[in-house]
């Protein structure tokens, strides 16, 4: 018994020295976002420590700091140690929180790795935080996840403070409002009702240059017309997200509930927010991540329909495989270098 602990625990490792390398590599040379982000290493480690408080407005704190205190250091140093933390967060939590570690981890890796760890980093490190404030929170910790989430929205990335909202998606009495949000964003949409512009002409009216609101104000103000506000891959997965719900909805523990209406309102912001796309996208991410954790009765449900293991695996390894060539590869979010001899 112990030896298999002992075996189990060394996977693990593994799989974070391994992940932990790459994501260093992504993001500081791979990434689409790489050389901004290289631009804000050397933009704000230089800068004297008085500046600090000025440079919040533009950035979150923990890496103002984190830049500073590597002023001279080469930059890979400041993204190996934001992919440390976000990466080890991300897999002590798949260990804790999933029912089968590596399952997670293989949907983990082809639909948010390179998307999260990889291009936006800070948010990746944020959504980490936040998803431990959630899990304390399904076991009952209400003080300790309210405590992770402010830090996760006000010193790692703004975007989080949204994730306030996981405190209403702790029971699964919430998890039909979330289900029926969907189609009626879509009716609404369908109707002429623009959420977008409403919204505008409401942040238009606060006077403010705080950089969350000015960030915001500017994703609302790129509004764009759309000729559907949905996609096949955000259909397959909402109804196959409501049957796998209600297929299991009497063993889900606390977690797998808020990881699922997570799913779900990931899904409604999607439909609510068409044609801020920036803003749909990056707030629709921030609860998605919550797919990973209940993805292995994703492969149970196929496995049950299937019966044999190995038509699931392919299914399985068909669709990982399928959505990281098409939405990873073919999007450009890994640029390859010209000249190899850059690293």
């Amino acid at each position: 018994m112990i030896n298999i602990k002992k075996s189990v625990l060394v996977g693990h490792y593994i799989c974070f020295l391994i992940i932990f390398s790459f994501a260093t590599i992504i993001s500081s040379y791979l990434s689409l976002d790489s050389k901004t982000y290289q631009r804000i290493f050397f933009n704000y480690s230089s800068t004297p420590w008085s500046n600090l408080w000025v440079e919040i407005r533009d950035y979150e704190m923990f890496f103002l700091i984190l830049a500073k205190l590597l002023n001279g250091w080469p930059c890979i140093v400041w993204f190996g140690l934001i992919a440390f933390f976000s990466v080890s967060l991300k897999l002590s939590l798949i260990a804790k929180g999933s029912r089968h570690f590596y399952l997670s981890l293989l949907l983990y890796l082809s639909y948010f790795f390179v998307l999260q760890d990889g291009t936006g980093i800070r948010v990746s490190l944020a959504i980490a935080i936040a998803f431990w404030g959630a899990f304390f929170l399904s076991n009952g910790h209400r003080k300790k996840a309210l405590l992770i989430i402010i830090c996760s929205g006000l010193f790692i990335h703004y975007s989080l403070l949204v994730f306030f909202v996981v405190f209403f998606l702790s029971n699964k009495k919430i998890t039909l409002i979330l289900i029926f949000s969907w189609p009626i964003s879509i009716f609404l949409w369908w109707l002429g009702v623009d959420i977008i512009n409403m919204l505008n002409m409401f942040l238009s009216n606060i006077e403010s240059d705080w950089f969350g609101l000015v960030k915001l104000k500017s994703y609302v103000s790129r509004n764009y017309e759309v000729p559907s506000p949905y996609s096949s891959q955000f259909i397959v997965l909402y109804f196959l997200s409501i049957a796998i719900f209600f297929r299991y909805k009497k063993e889900l523990n606390n977690f797998e509930v808020i990881c699922f209406n997570c799913v779900f309102l990931s899904i409604f912001v999607l439909g609510l927010l068409v044609g801020a796309g920036a803003l749909q996208n990056r707030l629709s991410e921030i609860f998605r991540f919550g797919l990973v954790f209940v993805f292995p009765l994703y492969y149970r449900y196929c496995l049950e329909w299937v019966y044999k293991p190995w038509i699931a695996n392919l299914i399985t390894a068909g669709f990982l495989i399928g959505y990281f060539y098409y939405y990873v590869l073919r999007a450009g979010l890994i640029i390859w270098p010209e000249n190899w001899g850059h690293f």
